[in-house]
Order: structure tokens, then C-alpha cells, then sequence
């Protein structure tokens, strides 16, 4: 017999309260802000260097969660943002660029946000609320997959993952032209376009635009510090960081201060380096300058979403809505930690001849760079990899929430928690229900669980020890349930063997405590067979 009774908490369909969370105001705004590709340790609410008074703001009045888990890529993350579901379910099992022929097609590998979910934007407009969207939808390209058709009254986005920051709308790899709609419509980026300022003033405008006195969900989708790193020039010197102490010195810093912060325990220690990537003292002179230069420009991007994510708190305090808005902040996933000529059919051939990477346009338009391994692991201290991987630095996410009736102010919860409790959470502050049929389609119930209790303070909780999480990705599989996590990294980044550790203490992922523990090791690989099979998980290729 068991000595831990494992209970999924995917089984068990949610029923969301309509009862309005003690202290939060009935039918709130939301301003649900997503940043694309930045590290955990980045931003210094989180412990890092770069200055971001604005989310340091957000922070400051409210709550900030050190356990918050996303998927391990962009649109992984985004359809179970704005399902309140796991990526497998809703329609996002794999990357639509990364799908296989043995996936493609297959229930919950369509590409594109399916119709067996219906969207945070749906829900919400059916319950009175105007809703808004402006940046990276990468949810689906067809008409019938656009924001327009998933419940955003206004909406102005890049379909695609990423493209160029600037207005000249060149693709970021090879065969990948971007397309940008509005409201629906087929459109082109502006003359002096510039990515982060753009949707942040979109999103303004539609918040400005609105005559009536209804609630608003405003979901600010930045593609900013998504490769290609590129900044307004002004941007690009105007830098107070200094890089030249290079990857472990900057790692160590940043872990001293997340420790003050209690963002990780005293006992957390730096992760193994990356193999493969090269460590600081193996670099030449001139290969460290292009890294810090590197940094320089990744840094600036990180300081400009901010300087626009002030900008849009500040029209808010203006116009007296952030009396009544709930404000959440969040990136994706990890840091990237891969090159523009890994992405699909590119190659450096691609790069070179398509780009303008002299060291003197880094950063601006017609170039096309990355920040690297290196940098993507000191964005992820103290944790693993980054994204595309199911290691902390891939799947763990600053997340922090504030906005009236939430009594917190500069505090840190270590709650565990889910990018799918964002909508569940959503849809019971605003007093609404998810639907159980949609165009005669029966709905999958959401997983997440609603937040509200914790953000009110009657709860300190939203996960119990024996709830678990689940991932899949690429036939790599992770499980988190409690102080522990298990993981299967396959090859070259891992052995394919599981693997548990007690990320309480050890979030780096460095003391395997599998063989030590053989009997929580069998209990978290079959939960997370449960998992693998309750969400429809398919491999890349079919078995032999």
C-alpha cells in the first residue's frame, strides 16, 4: 500500500465561485501584463540588476509568487493563460512550427487554441466585460483563430511568435512572414513602429476609447525580450549595468540579493552550468565584449518594456481606473538561451545573408541576435536551462499580482501555482462561469484553480501537498507535487532517465534524490502517467 495517496488535481473538474472574494471589488478591471522570453531573475522585484521601477511598483502594493509555473514555450503558456487548461487539452500539445507528422492533427495538437476551450476573453465579454488585446497572439493564423473570433472586442497583434521590433516587418527566420491584424483585419505595422511602445499605446487607446462604464480585461501581450534584440538607440547607451564581471559574477550577485528577498531559501545554490555553452573564463577577449554587449542590449529591452509598462500604470492613476483594476504581471517562460540560427529550416547561411550583424547594428533594425546560452542562464538564477526546457530555468515565471482589495504590499508568497489558475481566477473575481458547451462543442473543464482566497488573504494556499502539476514537451516530462519535482530530460541536455529533487531547497536541480528515494521516485513517475494520459499527451514519433 501506498505511503502517499496522489491526488491530480487535473481530475477533478472545478466548479469557480461566483461569491466575490472578501475586500476585492465586485467585477474588477484586469490588466493581465506578458512579457515573452525573460528570465526569472531579470526584473529587481526578482533580485536583478536591471532597473524596473515600474513593475517594482506593482510589487511594492502587491504580492509577488516564487513557485508560479508556465509552460516551457511561448504558445504553450498562452493557451493555458487564456484556457484556464493544460496546452495538451487546448490545442497547443506541441509548437505549431514544432508539430510532427505523428502529432499534427491529433486531438490537442491542432496548432492553434482548439474548440474544446473557449478563451478568458469569451468568458469575461459574456459576463458584461469589454475586452482588449494588443501584442504576441501566436494562438493560430486563420480568420477563425484570431483574437477577433476568441472574445477580444478590440485587438491588435502579431499572429506569429516573433518578428523584427522595428517597422520594417522582416520575418525572424527563414519562411516565417509575420501578419499583423487588427480587429480582424489584415494590417501593417506604422512608420516608426517600435514593438514594446506600440502595444503598450494600443492598449491605452482602447482603454481610452471606452464610452461605457463596464469592467475591462486589457491583456498586454509584449514581444519585447523575445530575440531579435533590437532597442531604440537611445535606449542603447543608455545603460547603468555593467556586464564586464561576466556570467558567474553576475549569477552570484543576483542570487545574494534574491536570498534578501526571499525569493529562494538561504540553502538555495547556483545551478550546474549549461553543457555546451561555454563558460566565461573559456571566452576570448573579443568573444566577452560581444557578450556584454550582448547583455547591454537584452538589459535595455528589459528597461524599455518597463518604461511602457509605466506608462500604461500611469493612465490608470490618471483616469482613477486603477481603483478598481487588478494588475498581474508575468513572463512566458524562461530566457531563451538558443540562437536565431537554431529556429526551424534557418541555419547561419540563412542569418548571414538576410541580416546585418555587423557588432556596430547590434541591436538595431536589420540585425538579428540573441543573447545566448550564457545570459540565458544567468537569467534563470539560481535555476536549470531555460526555456524549451522543463528544468526550472524553462517553466518557473515571476509572477506578481496587485490591485484593490488584495492586502499585501512588497510581500512574497511561496504558494504553488499555475499560469492555468490565471483565468479561473479571472472568471470568479468577475462573478462568471465557464461554460460547459460552446458552438455545440462540450467543453473540457479548466484544471487551474481560482487564486481568489490566496490574493484575499483567507487562504495561504491554492495547491494542497498532494495536488500535482504536470508537463510534457518534446518527450521530455516533468511532474511537481509538494517540496518535490521529477523530471525526464532527454538527450543531449539530460539522459532520459528521471530524476527528483526537492526544490524547496535545492531549485538549482542539482542533489538527484531518485535513487535515495525510490518509492516517491514510483510514486511521481506514475502520477505522472496519470497526468500523460487524463491531458492526451502524444510523443514526437509513434512507438515501434
Amino acid at each position: 500500500m501506498r505511503l502517499m495517496q496522489i491526488r491530480l488535481c487535473i481530475l477533478s473538474a472545478m466548479i469557480f465561485s461566483t461569491n466575490v472574494m472578501a475586500g476585492i471589488p465586485e467585477k474588477p478591471n484586469f490588466l493581465l501584463i506578458v512579457v515573452d522570453d525573460m528570465g526569472y531573475s531579470d526584473i529587481s522585484p526578482f533580485g536583478g540588476e536591471i532597473e524596473t521601477p515600474a513593475i517594482q511598483s506593482i510589487a511594492d502594493k502587491g504580492l509577488k509568487f516564487t513557485n508560479y509555473y508556465v509552460g516551457p514555450s511561448c504558445s504553450a503558456t498562452r493557451s493555458m493563460l487564456l484556457s484556464g487548461n493544460d496546452n495538451h487539452v487546448a490545442g497547443l500539445g506541441n509548437m505549431d512550427e514544432l508539430l510532427t507528422s505523428h502529432q499534427r492533427g491529433k486531438p490537442g495538437y491542432e496548432g492553434y487554441l482548439n474548440d474544446r476551450v473557449v478563451s478568458l476573453g469569451t468568458v469575461l465579454k459574456g459576463a458584461g466585460y469589454n475586452t482588449y488585446m494588443a501584442g504576441k497572439w501566436h494562438l493560430g493564423h486563420e480568420p477563425e483563430q484570431d483574437p477577433s473570433r476568441r472574445g477580444f472586442d478590440r485587438s491588435f497583434t502579431l499572429l506569429q511568435g516573433g518578428a523584427s521590433h522595428f517597422d520594417d516587418e522582416w520575418m525572424m527566420y527563414a519562411n516565417y512572414t509575420p501578419t499583423y491584424r487588427e480587429d480582424g483585419v489584415r494590417t501593417h505595422v506604422p512608420s516608426g513602429f517600435y514593438s514594446s511602445e506600440f502595444y503598450a499605446n494600443k492598449i491605452i487607446s482602447y482603454m481610452e476609447e471606452q464610452k461605457d462604464d463596464k469592467p475591462f480585461l486589457a491583456y498586454l501581450a509584449f514581444t519585447a525580450p523575445h530575440d531579435p534584440l533590437h532597442v531604440p538607440d537611445e535606449w542603447l547607451e543608455n545603460k547603468t549595468w555593467d556586464y564586464k564581471k561576466g556570467y558567474d559574477k553576475i549569477r552570484a550577485e543576483r542570487l545574494s540579493r534574491m536570498k534578501k528577498l526571499g525569493i529562494v531559501s538561504d540553502e538555495a545554490q547556483l545551478s550546474p552550468w549549461v553543457t555546451g555553452v561555454p563558460e566565461w573564463g573559456d571566452l576570448s577577449e573579443d568573444e566577452q565584449a560581444k557578450e556584454i554587449r550582448l547583455m547591454e542590449i537584452y538589459a535595455a529591452m528589459v528597461a524599455n518594456i518597463d518604461h511602457h509598462v509605466g506608462r500604461v500604470l500611469s493612465y490608470l492613476e490618471e483616469s482613477g481606473k486603477d481603483k478598481n483594476t487588478i494588475v498581474v504581471f508575468m513572463s512566458d517562460n524562461g530566457a531563451n538561451g538558443f540562437d536565431m540560427a537554431s529556429y526551424p529550416r534557418t541555419g547561419q547561411d540563412w542569418v548571414d545573408r538576410n541580416s546585418d550583424n555587423r557588432l556596430s547594428n547590434w541591436g538595431r533594425r536589420g540585425s538579428r541576435i540573441a543573447a545566448g546560452g550564457g545570459w540565458a542562464q544567468v537569467s534563470s538564477t539560481p535555476f536549470h536551462l531555460y526555456k524549451h526546457f522543463l528544468a526550472e530555468g524553462g517553466i518557473r515565471s515571476p509572477l506578481i499580482v496587485s490591485g484593490p482589495g488584495i492586502p499585501f504590499e512588497g510581500e512574497t508568497t511561496d504558494a504553488l501555482a499555475h499560469v492555468m489558475d490565471i483565468a479561473p481566477t479571472f472568471i470568479s473575481l468577475a462573478g462568471a462561469k465557464y461554460p460547459e458547451h460552446s458552438n455545440g462543442n462540450r467543453l473540457r473543464p479548466p484544471l487551474g484553480k481560482p487564486m481568489g482566497p490566496l490574493l484575499s488573504g483567507s487562504s495561504s494556499k491554492i495547491y494542497e501537498a498532494d495536488e500535482a502539476l504536470g508537463w510534457e514537451y518534446n518527450d521530455s516530462k516533468a511532474l511537481r507535487m509538494g517540496q518535490y519535482k521529477a523530471t525526464l530530460t532527454v538527450e543531449p541536455f539530460g539522459n532520459g532517465q528521471w530524476q527528483v529533487f526537492d526544490v524547496s531547497v535545492d531549485p538549482g536541480e542539482k542533489n538527484d534524490l531518485s535513487s535515495a528515494m525510490p518509492e516517491l521516485t514510483e510514486d511521481l513517475i506514475e502520477a505522472w502517467g496519470d497526468f500523460a494520459n487524463t491531458v492526451g499527451v502524444v510523443p514526437l514519433e509513434a512507438a515501434e
